[in-house]
């Protein structure tokens, strides 16, 4: 089973520091995330899902005639922090556990200060980790509307991806092993 969604939202920023962005070159990805017996990925396993989505994502956006999106490291930790919650208090959306807004929570990371205009988007999956791979991830993305508008956004500048896997999660996952993936965009302009 898996499931997806995707949000954007666009703020006017009031001051601020930029953040480091680089590029981030990736080995090509096996077909699906190696587990262990247990039903879980290891941490190198999920950190080659990770570079492997945004390789999925750029190749996307290439396709289209888009830049490439840089990998933000404060995104990629937004991303990996609402996953890892998501899975361990076993709840699906792009709202924190508290009914915070996902851009409030990104915010935290990624800040507004100091940048005329901001801009966040979020899509986020989850799957049963047996044969998950990335271009499987990206292409359920591509089949909706609204996370293929964040995917081929000509806004978007910087992203992370927050990968996280379970041997067993509670609530929505029903206790079943699960990889939640979070892709964080952002644009900060000047």
């Amino acid at each position: 089973m898996l499931r997806l969604a995707a949000f954007v939202l666009v703020l006017l920023a009031l001051s601020g520091a930029p953040a480091a962005a680089t590029p981030v070159l990736v080995p090509q990805a096996p077909r699906s995330i190696p587990l262990s017996p247990s039903g879980q990925a290891s941490p190198a396993a999920l950190e080659l899902l990770g570079g492997s989505v945004l390789q999925e994502l750029n190749r996307a956006r290439a396709a289209r005639g888009l830049l490439p999106l840089r990998s933000a490291r404060s995104l990629a930790v937004s991303a990996r922090r609402h996953s890892a919650q998501m899975g361990r208090r076993g709840f699906f959306a792009h709202e924190s556990a508290d009914g915070t807004p996902f851009w409030q929570r990104i915010e935290r990371f990624y800040v507004d200060d100091g940048f005329r205009s901001w801009e966040v988007g979020e899509n986020i999956f989850w799957q049963s980790p047996a044969g998950l791979a990335a271009i499987s991830v990206v292409r359920s993305w591509l089949a909706s509307p609204g996370h293929r508008a964040n995917i081929l956004s000509g806004s978007w500048r910087e992203v992370g991806v927050g990968a996280v896997s379970l041997p067993s999660a509670p609530g929505v996952y029903r206790g079943s092993p699960v990889t939640i993936v979070t892709v964080d965009f952002g644009e900060r302009r000047r």
